[in-house]
């Protein structure tokens, strides 16, 4: 029965520390400098956290209902994000959640309340203790075998997240959308939207000359700042705009641009 008492608590802690790998690992966020650090505080928060409070993180942040709309983190424009979640109708849901507080149940009565079955004088009590613990041990095998299958998704999730960080298209796709939430790129959206003619084409040269009131030093350092010469190179190196070189009598022309749709 000794055992059994110990290959129980074991299978327990090792659930518990599933849990807290998983719920320090299921969502992350941070820019690339700060990254490491969020995540670690994180984990340590996690970490100090009791069996019943990882139980409620899980049932709330991992187990959603399918159709409920779950709320995105933002940050600046460099912020990378990874979730992990187990999405699934209502029902199944609940039933997850009533599995793992039965789990839950289960391991505070081992830890906390079993002493009374503690009877080895009494052949009858070693007996019916010994089939209370295998049928502990077959309620929580399942749990187990999910909680690892879903680290293990984690963990394959996690992996491509950072092999994406090091690759050069992440690089180039930071640096996109860091010009795209740049104050320059902004106003040109703004003014796309304010200055537009009839036909929702903007004139590139009026909005020039507003970006030179308003934000003089991005302008007259373009190429320094942005990487662009010109600001013509510049919305179209952003993606956001449409751009249209209309011509003029005279054999020259004259750019417009819009937001694109």
């Amino acid at each position: 029965m000794l055992r059994r008492v110990g290959r129980n608590l074991l299978a327990f802690q090792q659930i518990e520390r599933l849990f807290k790998f998983l719920l320090s690992n299921h969502k992350a966020g941070g820019t690339p400098a700060d990254f490491k650090e969020r995540q670690q505080k994180q984990a340590d928060t996690i970490n100090n956290t009791t069996l019943g409070n990882l139980v409620t993180l899980y049932k709330t942040e991992v187990l959603q209902d399918a159709g409920v709309a779950v709320p995105e983190d933002e940050g600046p424009a460099d912020w990378v994000t990874f979730s992990f979640r187990i999405s699934a109708d209502a029902k199944f849901i609940e039933a997850m959640r009533q599995d793992l507080d039965l789990m839950k149940d289960q391991r505070n009565e081992l830890v906390h309340g079993f002493l009374p079955r503690w009877q080895p004088s009494s052949q009858e009590k070693l007996e019916e203790t010994l089939a209370y613990l295998d049928a502990q041990h077959d309620k929580m095998r399942p749990m187990h075998e999910h909680l690892l299958t879903t680290a293990n998704h984690i963990q394959d999730g996690r992996k491509m997240l950072v092999e994406f960080m090091a690759s050069e298209e992440y690089q180039k796709q930071s640096e996109l959308m860091l010009l795209q939430a740049s104050p320059l790129v902004s106003l040109l959206r703004d003014a796309a939207n304010q200055i537009r003619r009839e036909d929702g084409w903007t004139y590139l040269a009026r909005a020039g000359d507003l970006a030179n009131r308003n934000l003089a030093e991005d302008v007259k350092n373009l190429k320094e700042r942005y990487g662009f010469k010109t600001l013509k190179k510049l919305i179209v190196g952003s993606g956001l705009f449409d751009v249209f070189d209309e011509p003029l009598p005279d054999g020259q022309f004259r750019t417009l641009y819009k937001n694109k749709e």
